[in-house]
């Protein structure tokens, strides 16, 4: 009766959804087929065999399972993977750092959609990265006999406190197989919401595994492209929300502007792009867009990202780094990506869904928790005049971020041990054939 109230609601609330979706289909292009593969309409060329499932739900947690994939492809590169995301640019993401993966939209949490979905897939195992336990996915990949795991599990306040109102109707967090999380608070989390102790464990964080990846060489070509490797300090402000564009901007200007620093903007949403240009504008800031840009564009004008999955590649580029979603009321974003540059990092006092990572960072020296624009900006003008401060500080970050790798191998290791992975690999070097239920 429970599940059945919720197909209810859940076919209730698509609906509710369905002339909002319309608008989007209009107004953004390549939405309405986002919508589809939503809906269950995959891609044909899935891989032979029956696929680990890896659900991503958005860009952090596609970026998350980066390491994952990756020592999954060298251990094991006859087991065949499939990624799905929850969201558009979830989705674009996990295109640029996969290609070779079949990655796909993950379906509407409708029975019948879900269904279609596993029909198709036909997995043998789905890892849930951070916490994706929709209902309907629950209950019907358990009832196809499928394992399913949480892993890099991480159980924020306001879910924990969402999930406790309905704890007694839905989800049912005992239909997990396994739930490997970030913390001792996020595993006390889970056992609150009815995963068996058993079936809990604490790993760690895999996004700080993500230092081992090496973007220089393509930093390296982006930088001379579009005009950054002049030997000009470059800034960086990364994941931008509404609000927090113009105080970077005054920031710079403050601290001397181009006579100084490179700024580089790259919003969290490319949707906000016309908003930012006209915000430049009134600032009376020229700009260029990095997708038009070219090697011999002046520090003067602003660089404004329009393309998706550089990020990463720009702070291998950043003399400084503003990681945004923590002035304005989001709640921050992945201090640690910047941290694994080797950047100094700047945020401001909206940092809930990272204040471990931002505390561990400021107790080395390789971060800064400022509590409002003012103080920013006096910390923007004194980090782009000093360069040994900023070297000291990417310096005491990225030795932070070395001490605490280690998740990705203990996730796998405990997959293994748990018989997830029996019969691959990764279990003694067997061949690549069947996982098994526990």
């Amino acid at each position: 009766m429970a599940h059945a109230a919720y197909t209810i609601c859940i076919h209730g609330a698509c609906l509710l959804a369905a002339l909002p979706a319309l608008v989007r289909t209009i107004r953004i292009r390549g939405y309405g087929a986002w919508l589809l593969r939503r809906f269950g309409r995959l891609p044909d060329n899935l891989p032979a065999g029956q696929p680990v499932w890896i659900h991503a739900v958005s860009v952090g947690e596609v970026k998350a399972c980066r390491s994952l994939i990756h020592a999954l492809q060298e251990q094991c590169p006859q087991l065949p993977l499939v990624l799905s995301t929850g969201t558009p640019t979830g989705y674009d993401t996990a295109r640029q750092l996969f290609p070779e993966l079949y990655v796909f939209g993950a379906p509407l949490d409708l029975p019948w959609v879900v269904k279609r979905v596993l029909r198709r897939v036909s997995p043998r195992l789905l890892i849930l990265m951070e916490l994706e336990a929709w209902p309907s996915l629950l209950r019907c990949v358990d009832a196809a006999g499928v394992p399913q795991v949480i892993l890099n599990g991480r159980v924020s306040h306001l879910s924990f406190e969402k999930y406790k109102k309905i704890g007694w109707w839905l989800p049912e967090f005992d239909r997990l197989d396994l739930v490997a999380t970030q913390d001792e608070v996020g595993a006390e989390r889970m056992a609150e919401l009815g995963v068996p102790g058993a079936h809990l464990h604490v790993t760690g964080n895999m996004k700080h595994d993500l230092i081992r990846s090496n973007a220089h060489g393509t930093a390296e070509s982006l930088g001379q492209s579009v005009g950054l490797a002049d030997g000009t300090p470059v800034f960086v402000a990364g994941s931008t929300h509404d609000g927090e564009d113009g105080a970077v901007v005054r920031a710079w200007l403050e601290a001397g502007g181009g006579d100084v620093a490179h700024l580089v903007l790259v919003p969290r949403h490319l949707t906000r792009l016309k908003d930012i240009g006209r915000l430049l504008g009134k600032l009376h800031v020229p700009f260029v867009l990095r997708s038009e840009a070219t090697p011999d564009r002046t520090a003067e004008q602003v660089l404004l990202v329009d393309t998706m999955g550089e990020l990463e590649k720009l702070f291998e580029l950043a003399d400084l780094v503003f990681l945004g979603g923590s002035l304005a009321p989001v709640g921050g974003h992945n201090v640690l990506e910047p941290a694994a540059a080797g950047c100094p990092v700047i945020v401001g006092p909206h940092i809930e869904t990272c204040r471990r990572e931002a505390e561990l960072l400021a107790a080395a020296g390789g971060l800064e928790v400022l509590s409002d624009e003012a103080t920013f900006a006096a910390a923007v003008a004194r980090l782009l005049a000093d360069a040994s401060e900023r070297q000291k500080m990417g310096h005491a970050a990225r030795q932070a971020l070395l001490g605490l790798q280690g998740a990705t191998e203990a996730n796998l290791d405990l997959l293994r041990s748990k018989g997830l992975l029996r019969g691959s690999a990764l279990d003694h070097g067997g061949e690549c054939s069947t996982l098994s239920r526990p």
